[in-house]
């Protein structure tokens, strides 16, 4: 689902050199993102605990403002 709600999840997987990666959620499909979408410029590995918001992509629903889960 798309909307404007804050999610959480798990880092999948995340390709520095290529800048892009997925989030698995408890409900629902993994989510796309890039790394300009990480809000505070910081590198993320497969296990952190992130937050996120879903809107919709150029193909498909894509993760924003995503920020560590301290």
């Amino acid at each position: 689902m798309i909307t404007e709600e804050e999610h959480s999840g798990v880092v999948k997987t995340f390709d520095h050199f290529k800048g892009f990666g997925f989030i698995t959620r408890k409900k629902g499909k993994d989510v796309f993102f890039f790394y300009e979408d990480i809000a505070e410029s910081s590198l993320l590995f497969p296990g952190t605990l992130v937050t996120f918001i879903i809107k919709k992509g150029a193909k498909g629903p894509r993760a924003y403002n995503i920020k560590k889960i301290k």
